[in-house]
């Protein structure tokens, strides 16, 4: 398809970044996933508008039958990894709102809404009513099997770059909550990408139509930065400094339980990587080729 010179989206699996759960080709309306667990996807509309490709058929169901004890072993030992990891992760994102909330407490609101105002001035001040709800929301980082993996900065090449700075998600969070608003009043397309770990909370705002984007960051140690909207300037720095040992403290534990998250994430990978020899072994590729080939002859032509 990119041969071909159709743009192409790629969807990086969460869990391991150099694998991929789906890509989209915008201009044909088409869009592959993987829908095996744990992401289990039913066709809406079968056969008229969805399909199902299904590659469990070109499988050797006897080569298979032949490790089912390792593969379900496998598979449970997996399963646990990935618990595990994911209950530190939740630990690390309890802690950290703890963190948040502190310098909650000694933000200047009045000065917070002065920051927004003058942010919003800036993009919009020229631009008319015109709601839209041409809004995306998706994620450009995560905790993966091979580290914390972002693909932000792939928007620093071709773009203006904003950023909001500070340790206080919650505050980031909202004032870039406060421009999307707008944006979405003044009908412009936006692209919301969230934090890993609060899949609610704002990380990072894209304009596509002003190639903007307007990213958090803990400092502004960034020559990209065209403007930089600091939320630490807006502390009470006076006040904070009792709390200023409990922060480290929490943050110290935050770090010890995502080493530990990534530790099991990079355990989990190894014992997919055992899975996949089975199934690799197991697999007529001649046939899969094939239906590769059907495939993407039959790309575009439903539209």
């Amino acid at each position: 398809m990119e041969k071909k010179n159709y743009s192409i989206e790629y969807i990086h699996c969460s869990s391991d970044n150099v694998s991929l759960d789906g890509i989209l080709i915008p201009e044909l309306k088409t869009l592959f996933v993987d829908g095996t667990a744990p992401h289990t996807i039913d066709p809406v509309i079968p056969g008229a508008v969805d399909e199902i490709i299904n590659l469990g058929s070109f499988l050797d169901v006897q080569k298979l039958n032949k490790h089912k004890t390792a593969i379900i072993q496998t598979n449970k030992a997996k399963s646990n990894k990935y618990l595990s990891a994911y209950r530190y992760l939740k630990a690390a994102g309890i802690i950290y709102n703890e963190i948040s909330s502190i310098y909650d407490l000694y933000v200047d609101v009045e000065k917070f809404n002065e920051m927004c105002e003058k942010a919003i001035t800036g993009l919009f001040a020229h631009s008319s009513d015109k709601k839209s709800d041409n809004v995306r929301k998706l994620f450009t980082e995560s905790f993966t099997s091979n580290g914390y993996i972002s693909y932000t900065e792939k928007f620093f090449e071709e773009n203006e770059v904003w950023a909001v700075v500070g340790n206080d998600t919650n505050y980031s969070s909202v004032f870039l909550e406060r421009i999307l608003n707008e944006a979405i009043k003044k009908g412009s397309t936006a692209e919301c990408y969230y934090r890993p770990l609060f899949p609610k909370k704002l990380q990072h705002i894209y304009l596509p139509e002003k190639k903007l984007i307007i990213v958090t960051a803990e400092n502004h140690m960034n020559e990209k930065y065209k403007e930089v909207f600091d939320i630490h300037c807006i502390i009470d720095s006076e006040s904070i400094k009792t709390r200023v040992s409990e922060i480290e403290k929490n943050l110290h534990l935050y770090d010890l339980l995502i080493r530990n998250a990534l530790d099991k994430l990079s355990e989990t990978k190894k014992l997919h990587e055992l899975l996949e020899v089975f199934y690799v072994d197991s697999m007529d590729f001649n046939l899969v080729n094939e239906c590769f080939e059907k495939i993407v002859r039959g790309i575009g032509t439903q539209i």
